[in-house]
């Protein structure tokens, strides 16, 4: 027999405990119904007590409700679950959205920056302006991969009219005449204008930007547009589109839209004639300016049109170069523009006046003009300074702190302006590497009208001079592009020359050496000297294949192609 406890019976006989208060009833019924629901689930000999089989609410003996198990659906809880996961990914959606558009702007901004200052733009203009000025530039820039011209004069061209438009900006400078063309697409786009009252910066970035269109305008000259839409907004160069005019079309690149056919097009563009003569025909414009441009457009001539054609505007260029100098006591003989030996040092515009016209007349076959001024121009580049002029260093103000971080985030400064070109040059790099080129004139004349010798040696020196100065300029971390370009393009000229002088000397060695060579029945034969003698143009050859393969890598100037943002994904 098992035994029992007699607490609670001895509780239950206590004095008082017959008559309970009904607060202690209540409290006792919930302890036993607490305790029996406890046996209930616990015991294994009850019944279970099943949600789905009792009621939603009971009654207890002493009237106490009690609340039966709420019926939970596993549907129920899907749609809360689902309800919360949603909202997750709502909320990490737009977290991952806003992240990405805040690192994209910021990938902006840099690349705006990059480009500002690789391309700089007068602080004056409207942001606008400013961007399609970067922009035209970027999409001529070679280390992108891409390089779109049509893209570059349309962008160029609409910088331009904005800022002669009446509607924007166009009262700012007036214009010099007010016949407008109807034929045109735009009637006033031709229209000069004068920018003498405008900034030094304002005029310098607005002739950048007139040349920079009108060189694009040149390279996009002739090209052709569907007038059937079947390719509408692209344009063809002329070698691509089928037509008897072009017999053996080029290949279109892959991706690209059938070629249209010659009957069904018209010219893209207008000629690029125009661009220039609006530019010489501006007002406010620097003698410099000038030059340069009356260059640039005989350049296009010479390319585009008929050489012969293009005699007066070299005049007009060094014209432009002579400007308010005494005409009688000018540094050359105005008839053969040999420089004189005696007299001051001419300066920089006359020295490039006259080197692009002793070009011209070398193009044109007139070698016998060419070669005196190619001397002379050689004598005069020698004599000069190698020095820099000296300048009185501009004292720099004492900036405080806070002056000083705000300047290291604050967009770059506009370049000073370049120099006028009334003085003489002193020997730069850059003027070393124009002594090479005419080391190589001078090699290609000789070798083409007196001594081929002579001709080999003067682009020998002229290709020595060339290495020396660009390997002095790529030891440096900043060196000038513009004579880094144009030494890199002198070498490589002058090793192209250099090679097929050789190799024609070589030849003509060999043939004379098959023709004295002896016959089988002669008893006297050519000793050893005599054909180490002969072979000398072979060994030369030999050289300058060594040469070319060790200047590669500064002639090429390889460079990794920019990939932008997507270069940071990859390993």
């Amino acid at each position: 027999m098992r035994y029992r406890p007699v607490v609670r019976r001895l509780w239950l006989h206590q004095p008082g405990a017959g008559v309970a208060s009904p607060r202690c009833t209540r409290t006792l019924a919930q302890r036993t119904l607490s305790r029996t629901q406890q046996s209930a689930n616990v015991s294994t000999r009850c019944r279970p007590t099943v949600p789905f089989l009792s009621s939603s609410s009971s009654s207890s003996s002493s009237g106490t409700t009690i609340q039966a198990p709420v019926r939970n659906y596993a549907s129920e809880r899907t749609k809360q679950w689902l309800s919360y996961q949603g909202k997750l990914l709502v909320r990490y959606a737009l977290i991952s959205w806003a992240g990405g558009i805040c690192i994209l702007v910021i990938y902006f901004f840099y690349l705006e920056e990059k480009h500002e200052r690789q391309y700089p733009t007068p602080h004056e203009w409207a942001w606008r302006d400013r961007k399609m000025f970067r922009d035209a530039h970027v999409a001529t820039d070679p280390q992108n991969g891409f390089i779109s011209w049509s893209m570059a004069y349309q962008l160029g061209r609409n910088l331009c009219m904005s800022f002669e438009d009446v509607n924007k900006t166009g009262n700012e400078i007036p214009r010099l005449h007010d016949h407008e063309d109807p034929n045109d697409e735009v009637p006033w786009e031709f229209i000069p204008h004068d920018i003498s009252a405008k900034s030094e910066e304002w005029r310098r970035g607005y002739f950048d930007i007139m040349m920079y269109t009108a060189r694009a305008a040149g390279r996009v000259d002739g090209w052709l547009k569907d007038t059937t839409g079947k390719t509408s907004n692209q344009v063809w160069p002329p070698e691509f589109v089928i037509g008897p005019s072009n017999p053996r079309p080029r290949p279109i690149p892959p991706g690209s839209p059938p070629a249209p056919r010659e009957e069904d097009c018209e010219v893209a563009f207008p000629p690029a004639d125009r661009y220039y003569l609006k530019i010489l025909a501006t007002k406010g414009l620097e003698p410099r300016q000038k030059m340069e441009a009356a260059l640039d457009y005989a350049n296009f001539i010479e390319t585009k049109r008929r050489p012969e054609s293009s005699d007066a505007l070299y005049n007009l260029a060094l014209a432009a170069a002579t400007q308010g100098m005494d005409q009688t006591k000018l540094p050359y003989n105005p008839k053969t523009l040999v420089l004189k030996d005696t007299g001051p040092p001419p300066s920089q515009n006359i020295l490039e006046a006259i080197t692009a016209i002793a070009n011209h007349k070398a193009r044109t076959g007139d070698t016998a003009a060419a070669l005196p001024i190619y001397l002379s121009l050689l004598k005069v580049r020698r004599s000069l300074p190698d020095t820099p002029p000296r300048t009185p260093p501009k004292p720099k103000p004492r900036l405080p702190l806070y002056r000083r971080a705000l300047n290291m985030i604050a967009e770059p400064d506009y370049p000073p302006p370049p120099p006028d070109g009334t003085q003489p040059p002193w020997r730069s790099p850059e003027e070393r590497c124009k002594e090479a080129s005419l080391r190589l004139n001078i090699g290609e004349i000789l070798y083409t009208s007196s001594s081929k010798e002579d001709g080999v040696a003067w682009t020998r020196d002229g290709v020595d001079l060339a290495e020396e100065e660009l390997r002095e300029l790529s030891s440096q971390s900043e060196g000038p592009s513009t004579a880094k370009d144009r030494c890199r393009e002198c070498l490589k000229t002058g090793l192209d020359n250099w090679s097929v002088m050789v190799a024609r000397l070589a030849r003509e060695e060999q043939l004379r050496r098959e023709e004295s060579k002896p016959s089988a029945f002669s008893f006297w034969s050519t000793t050893s000297s005599s054909e180490d003698a002969n072979g000398r143009w072979a060994a030369e050859g030999a050289v300058v294949e060594e040469r070319t393969k060790r200047t590669k890598d500064m002639v090429d100037d390889l460079k990794p192609l920019s990939q932008g943002i997507a270069g940071y994904f990859k390993a």
